[in-house]
C-alpha cells in the first residue's frame, strides 16, 4: 500500500508543477525562467515515478496484470 501512496503523491506533485508552469507562462509572458523551472521539476518527478515503479516491480511490491486477467478454473 505504501508504494501506491508514494506513486499517487508523486502524480499529484506532477500535476501541481504542470499547473504552476501554466500559471507562470501566462503571468510572466516569457520574461522569466519560472516556467522552465516548473517544467524541469515535472520531468524530474516523472522520471522518479518511472524509476519507483521499476524498483517496486523488481522487488515484487507490484505485479503487472492484463486488461482482462485470466482466472484459472
Amino acid at each position: 500500500m505504501s508504494v501506491k501512496l508514494i506513486v499517487i503523491i508523486l502524480f499529484l506533485l506532477i500535476v501541481v508543477n504542470l499547473g504552476s508552469a501554466l500559471f507562470f507562462m501566462l503571468k510572466d509572458k516569457g520574461q522569466n525562467k519560472r516556467t522552465v523551472n516548473a517544467l524541469t521539476w515535472r520531468i524530474g518527478l516523472s522520471v522518479l515515478v518511472f524509476i519507483c515503479l521499476l524498483i517496486a516491480y523488481a522487488l515484487g511490491f507490484i505485479e503487472p496484470h492484463g486488461i482482462m486477467p485470466v482466472n484459472p478454473q
